[in-house]
């Protein structure tokens, strides 16, 4: 603060040049600072507020500081920096090193009632293709004759259905979710390789089936059945379908004669036997899965099939274990490529493992993970110890290389399954048949899933039904095919190849929107940081304390150095 009592007007010039006071009257008031050096002063010497001395000059000396910063502007400046570091530092972590936007996400793809996420999963919009490929026996009546020596057969089709999906039956008690599913498959004409009404010649399941049950009959038993079966209209070892009937229901009075003679596991539930029948309309099996709501690692993942935590038909709690997926979502933790998938097939009573292979690109650009059952996963215990446990438990036996026998779960059906065509199986087993032609790039099964969401975009399974010959001299109707000769019925390959728009839409955006969002916060909060940073520590270098300015009283001729 500077009290004039006559105005004086002072120009301070950078060191080494004058500065001259001329005050109104040869008198006044002025500030210099402590380190100004006096020159041509007469009577005066010395140099600052201590040494300075002037004869028949009074001093006036204040404590005013010249340049001082103010310590509220300086500190507030200070708090805000520090807090904007803070901020920045903390975003940077959580936009660089962690998936907090993918993780939100995926908090809205947890199955909870009254969202959109289980009006989605109740009934999808994904319309998955099922192709059926029918082996038709073309020459089984010269075999029977004696003319050839080999089955021969013809692969027809595909016959193509486009399958809607909708859970019922649904039941949520906690993080649990139970429920239903209620398929209904639509045939495409458009799409497919043959027509319905097509006629073929196939291996007559409910005989062989009957025949397999009643077995550990005694001699004068098995007769009865023989005798039994006799009235049935379909008799013999082949039938001759259409391909519509066979696979979604014909009228057999076998099933009904045989009932007396069959066990409770080997009775038929449907009015009609098909091949399909028992798919089309709600299905039987009831699925409980974890929603995800207190666990994401657990989303979609089987904790109870039918009611029961575990499977009964094999020999150990591995092979009777059913935690994995159906093959639609899977939770994102375990998609890396070291971590085995597994995906639960109701109708080989087991789920069946997938193991990652490579990326592949899909439409715009989006990478998915594809994953491929492994090549050994129905060989016999020699090339595959794992599989000893599929072996029958009671006797031993294991089926042959690339077979496993699903006849526990398929009401006493002597069925089991493979690769089509045998692919990846024993050769014996193509070589009994004539017209059998393995081809990995058709037979394979796959699947790609986008990594970070965990929802399946496209695969293929494609697996084979067959039927083993078990027979007895009763039973006449047989006694032109081999014993233990595993006939190939058909094989179907579930795909994915139409995405609908709104999935497409939510992929894209959940793959390349998130990522761009995310990518810009983080660039965002990283530049921050260093800004911040920067300026603090330019603040605190720069902090020091200016010499304080004097007041003093010369006479007005005073020339000043500074």
């Amino acid at each position: 603060m500077l009290e004039d009592t006559e105005k004086t007007s002072a120009s301070l010039m950078p060191r080494e040049e004058k500065a001259v006071i001329v005050p109104g009257n040869g008198v006044g008031k002025f500030l210099i600072r402590e380190d100004t050096i006096l020159a041509g002063l007469p009577g005066c010497a010395g140099c600052g507020r201590a040494q300075l001395t002037c004869a028949g000059v009074k001093r006036q000396w204040s404590a005013l500081c010249w340049g001082k910063q103010s310590n509220k502007k300086y500190y507030t400046m200070l708090v805000i920096l520090s807090a904007t570091f803070a901020l920045s530092f903390i975003g940077t972590i959580f936009f660089c090193f962690t998936n907090t936007l993918n993780d939100a996400i995926l908090s809205n793809m947890v199955i909870k009632n009254n969202t959109v996420a289980y009006s989605l999963w109740r009934r999808p919009s994904v319309q998955p293709l099922m192709k059926v490929h029918v082996f038709n026996y073309t020459n089984w009546e010269r075999v029977r004759s004696g003319l050839d020596e080999r089955l021969k057969v013809q692969d027809v089709g595909p016959f193509i259905y486009s399958q809607q999906i909708e859970r019922v039956n649904i039941k949520f008690q906690g993080d649990q979710l139970t429920f239903q599913e209620r398929n209904n498959f639509r045939f495409r004409p458009e799409k497919s390789g043959a027509a319905h009404f097509n006629q073929i010649s196939v291996p007559n399941l409910p005989l062989l089936g009957v025949i397999a049950n009643v077995l550990h009959l005694p001699t004068l038993g098995q007769i009865t059945v023989q005798s039994t079966l006799s009235f049935a209209d379909h008799n013999e070892a082949f039938l001759k379908l259409p391909v519509q009937r066979f696979l979604w229901g014909y009228d057999d009075r076998i099933m009904d004669l045989a009932r007396p003679f069959l066990s409770i596991g080997a009775q038929f539930r449907y009015d009609k036997f098909g091949l399909l029948v028992s798919k089309n309309g709600t299905v039987s099996d009831r699925i409980t899965i974890n929603t995800g709501e207190k666990d994401k690692d657990k989303m979609n993942v089987i904790e109870k099939f039918n009611g029961d935590v575990t499977l009964s038909y094999w020999g150990s709690s591995e092979c009777n274990s059913i935690t994995s997926s159906d093959g639609t979502i899977f939770p994102p933790s375990l998609l890396n490529k070291k971590t085995r998938l597994f995906v639960f097939n109701s109708n080989m009573c087991r789920r069946l493992p997938f193991d990652y292979l490579k990326d592949v690109e899909m439409e715009q650009g989006i990478r998915l993970m594809r994953y491929v059952m492994p090549s050994n996963v129905f060989d016999d215990p020699q090339s595959n110890p794992d599989n000893q446990c599929y072996c029958d438990v009671d006797s031993g036996t294991c089926p042959p290389r690339g077979i496993i026998n699903v006849t526990a779960c398929t009401m006493g059906a002597p069925l089991v399954a493979s690769f089509p065509h045998f692919y990846r199986g024993d050769p014996k087993l193509y070589e009994d048949i004539q017209g059998l032609s393995p081809n990995g790039e058709l037979h394979d099964s796959f699947i790609d899933i986008h990594p970070t969401l965990g929802i399946a975009l496209n695969g293929r399974s494609s697996l084979q039904l067959n039927i083993q010959v078990k027979k007895s001299s009763v039973f006449g109707a047989l006694s032109f095919l081999p014993e233990g000769i595993i006939l190939p019925i058909a094989w179907i390959e579930m795909a994915l190849e139409e995405l609908p728009e709104s999935l497409q839409s939510l992929v894209y955006h959940g793959t390349f929107s998130t990522a761009a969002v995310q990518l810009g916060l983080a660039m965002f909060c990283s530049v921050t940081l260093l800004i911040s940073s920067i300026c603090m520590l330019m603040m605190i270098i720069t902090r020091r304390r200016k010499p304080c300015a004097t007041l003093k009283i010369i006479p007005a001729d005073i020339e000043l150095k500074t």
